[in-house]
């Protein structure tokens, strides 16, 4: 094993999928990435095509591998992480019978509100420790099998997005119990798909992949495989886990009660926790963790990054241009805007809610407004209150785990916004917290996925020994004389919820 030197592993993202070189150690090497898109068919839909999330892998694969001079045969293992809460339906050759249905489709509303009503939420936690959102996964098979029947006919399992690459990789269907679990038809505790909640759903438990730990090898590249990626034919696959397990190792925060944050095109809180807790009313993500002796709590906004990506889309036109013409991105230009406002916008705020939210309610009703908008206010104050928006979201699901007498400390932050350092430090402040960003905040996901990878093949004892191994970069402390400001805003923040949830849901019914 000694000439086996590297690891490969992906991040199959919303947005594109990341390859990422690593060495034992989880130091990139090398990395690539390939975008592709989320396609929009009609409102509330959201679709992606599996070939092209699989082409991505491929070439990003062999993008690292020619890019970096790297012999295939000194590659230890391979692992996948991905996004999760998707839907994709394939038939007995594992051939998807439709595009993948994305987390971010809202098309299941009506089988969501049905599953939300009488007793099914408290029966639901009781066996899964967790309760779905037209988000989820869930809905979106009750809607395949209510409204699409000729398409359910022709269903075998009912997969997610990671599985189907594992199976492209190595022809094997499968997946892990961190992914299994976010179906929300899987017992966290007892490791197993739970049969009162599928016979109580009407869904068939056999249509389900079967579900293995994290760090197993589940099978060897294929002849296939090998031809479309460069890999060499029986490199071991480890089945890793999806975003939010590979984030929460990424971020070097495997142990109990550390927590990560990462801003994405969702943002998230992630902690460590053992024993399993969740809230039985409005449970947060109650997720395996890598290790199988430990759970992830975490508490998620559907549009935190991506919140400042549809700004950035709708209205910056013109900085694009500018960004184009001195050699920066968008969001560098967006930065210096917001940076040129006091903070609090003032007094103007935004609610992210553009795509209904998760956490710390099930609204998948609620929708996006900024609140207080003056003649005065410009641009740069519209940008800086989507920053700040976001950080008063994250405040009020931090504030709400630690409510279950879950403490949450300081966060090791990943993704793309923990690069800028306006935003880090208006998270800060508003949260109040400490965060430390870790050295490679956009390739953490994919080298927690390395590090699974290592860990399943012997290379470190267990998740602990991880931590160790990712480096902090900077740490962003919050600054004490915008305690006062912010704790105000904050307040008006989470009544502007209150106030604007039920007209979201009556407006729902508008034609």
């Amino acid at each position: 094993m000694t000439d086996k030197a590297y690891l490969l592993a992906h991040d199959t993202g919303t947005g594109g999928d990341k390859a990422v070189l690593t060495d034992l150690q989880g130091r990139v090497i090398h990395s690539a990435y390939r975008p592709y898109p989320v396609n929009y068919p009609q409102a509330e839909w959201a679709e992606q095509d599996p070939e092209e999330l699989w082409q991505a892998v491929a070439a990003t694969t062999r993008t690292v591998l020619e890019e970096s001079g790297t012999d295939p045969a000194r590659i230890l293992g391979v692992g996948i992480s991905a996004q999760m809460f998707n839907l994709l339906p394939v038939d007995e050759a594992c051939r998807p019978v439709s595009p993948m249905l994305s987390w971010l489709d809202l098309r299941s509303t009506a089988q969501a509100d049905r599953v939300l009503s009488g007793d099914t939420p408290s029966f639901l936690f009781q066996h899964t420790g967790n309760i779905p959102t037209a988000k989820d996964i869930i809905p979106k098979i009750l809607w395949l099998k209510e409204e699409r029947p000729d398409l359910w006919s022709r269903t075998w399992k009912l997969l997610d997005c990671k599985e189907y690459i594992i199976f492209q990789l190595t022809g094997k269907v499968a997946t892990d119990w961190h992914g299994a679990s976010a179906y929300f038809l899987f017992d966290p505790q007892r490791k197993t798909w739970s049969e009162p909640a599928c016979r109580r759903l009407g869904i068939p438990i056999e249509m389900l992949p079967d579900a293995f730990p994290c760090t197993d090898v589940i099978g060897e590249v294929t002849p296939q495989a090998a031809k479309a990626t460069g890999l060499l034919a029986g490199t071991p696959v480890v089945i890793c886990a999806g975003d939010v397990a590979v984030a929460q190792s990424g971020s070097g925060a495997n142990a109990i009660g550390k927590a990560h944050l990462s801003v994405g095109t969702a943002t998230w809180v992630g902690l460590s926790i053992a024993p399993f807790v969740n809230d039985p009313i409005k449970p947060y993500w109650g997720l395996n963790h890598i290790d199988p002796k430990r759970w992830i709590l975490a508490g998620e906004m559907e549009t935190g990054g991506g919140a400042l990506m549809w700004f950035r889309d709708a209205f910056c036109q013109e900085e694009a241009r500018q960004a184009e013409q001195s050699g920066m991105s968008t969001y560098q230009v967006l930065s210096q805007m917001v940076d040129s406002v006091e903070p609090g916008s003032d007094r103007l705020l935004f609610a992210p809610w553009l795509s209904g939210e998760r956490a710390p309610v099930l609204d998948h009703y609620a929708r996006g407004a900024w609140v207080g908008l003056t003649l005065s206010h410009t641009k740069a104050h519209l940008a800086r209150a989507v920053m700040e928006g976001v950080a008063y979201h994250m405040r009020w699901i931090c504030e709400s785990i630690e409510s279950l007498g879950l403490p949450i400390g300081a966060l090791n932050a990943i993704g793309g916004g923990s690069t800028s350092p306006v935003w880090t430090q208006i998270l800060s402040d508003v949260m109040g917290r400490q965060l430390h960003i870790v050295e490679h905040p956009l390739e953490a996901g994919a080298m927690g996925a390395a590090l699974t990878v290592a860990v399943g093949m012997g290379v470190y004892p267990n998740m602990d020994a991880v931590d160790e191994l990712i480096r902090i970069q900077r740490t962003v402390e919050p600054r004490p004389a915008l305690a006062r400001r912010y704790g105000q805003m904050y307040e008006e923040y989470r009544q502007v919820y209150e106030a604007l949830a039920p007209i979201f849901r009556r407006m729902h019914t508008t034609p």
